[in-house]
């Protein structure tokens, strides 16, 4: 009986945590999605479902949805091939290999927003990184962060350049644990690096693709830091602002904390869909 207590006891701590961190905020923030409660006042009003219908007539919680799906289509298959390619190079048995894994990992290691604070200066259209170098060989500038077609570009070419590493690891790990045997009986029986490849190399890592995949999806969906540090909050205009960045500006700008918890939800049931489309798709591919 006092090994069971000591158990309880033992677990406790989590248990505290969980509840305050992330279970009391959930049940506050659901109660507060059927109220329009807003910062400064004293008294809440019930109102219904009103926060859940609202969102579907707005134009901006519909480009902020558009932005996100289109950032996130273009951007994980880009990190998911150029991981690939970059893990097949790697995986060869060539000079200084050690090196290049190393450099091709470092964009791992800085955080979003440390680069989204950086890329003000690498993206500064008056003579910054990019485009002093540009101006150098003779070339025009680009604007990166007033137009916004090449704004939502800037957005995914800094996405790939952060997460690219993450996809090339994984894929390197699943590219190494393919039997060498494999490989050489293959050989023998004469087949080409190509066929290789997609006969006995790319079925063996394809659980590993799918991986990256769901991960990358799910963590695209959430993007943050660089729209509202580099590009202002989601600028220029609204060109980039995302899901995430729209439910910021209803909740701690505007104050609307029953309009911005519904919209927590309603993403976050957006997100479980989609997750649950990559599941069953996985689970289907392992069946």
């Amino acid at each position: 009986m006092r090994h069971e207590r000591v158990k309880y006891l033992f677990l406790l701590p989590a248990v505290i945590y969980i509840l305050a961190l992330t279970i009391f905020p959930l049940l506050t923030a659901l109660a507060n999605s059927f109220t329009d409660i807003r910062f400064g006042t004293t008294k809440a009003t019930f109102v219904g479902l009103r926060n859940y219908i609202a969102p579907f007539s707005d134009y901006r919680f519909h480009n902020s949805l558009y932005v996100t799906l289109l950032l996130t289509a273009i951007a994980v298959p880009i990190e998911l091939g150029l991981g690939m390619l970059l893990a097949i190079l790697v995986n060869r048995d060539i000079r200084g290999r050690s090196i290049v894994r190393s450099i091709l990992l470092v964009p791992l290691f800085v955080s979003p927003i440390a680069f989204a604070l950086m890329g003000q200066v690498i993206f500064y259209e008056g003579g910054g990184g990019i485009n002093g170098i540009l101006k150098d060989i003779g070339l025009h500038p680009i604007k990166w962060r007033s137009d916004p077609l090449v704004a939502k570009f800037t957005v995914v070419l800094s996405d790939v350049w952060m997460w690219t590493p993450f996809a090339f690891l994984i894929t390197l790990a699943g590219l190494q644990a393919v039997p060498k045997d494999l490989i050489e009986a293959a050989r023998v029986d004469g087949a080409s690096e190509s066929q290789i490849f997609r006969r006995v190399v790319l079925p063996i890592v394809t659980p590993v693709l799918l991986t990256i995949l769901f991960f990358r999806v799910v963590d695209t969906l959430r993007l943050f830091e660089v729209p509202f540090t580099l590009l202002g909050g989601g600028g220029p205009g609204i060109a980039t602002e995302t899901l995430t960045v729209y439910i910021y500006k209803i909740g701690f700008r505007g104050f609307f904390f029953g309009q911005a918890s519904a919209l927590s939800f309603i993403y976050l049931a957006f997100v479980a869909v989609i997750v649950s489309v990559l599941f069953q798709a996985v689970r289907r591919f392992y069946a």
